[in-house]
């Protein structure tokens, strides 16, 4: 139905979706399981939560550009490979 480059520009778009959303999945997985760790030591400890949150607001933002960074990756690579 669609020409070849714009399906190809589509499945570029895709693959960069999928690959995002892959990393943000394993990202806030990971960074949930270092939180209850670490919310279960300090609560041995009594110590203050807050450089926790503060750790995971930092965290969570880091991971969201590192997401944009791989969209934004995939989608040049797929547009420096459509040009020739």
């Amino acid at each position: 139905m669609f020409s070849a480059t714009l399906e190809r520009r589509r499945r570029i778009n895709r693959w960069a979706l999928v690959v995002a959303a892959t990393l943000l999945a394993t990202g806030i997985a990971l960074i949930v399981v270092w939180t209850v760790r670490a919310y279960d030591m300090l609560g041995f400890a009594g110590a203050s939560r807050m450089p926790i949150v503060y750790s995971v607001l930092a965290a969570i933002a880091g991971l969201l550009i590192l997401c944009l960074l791989a969209y934004a990756a995939i989608r040049a690579y797929g547009r420096l490979t459509e040009a020739r």
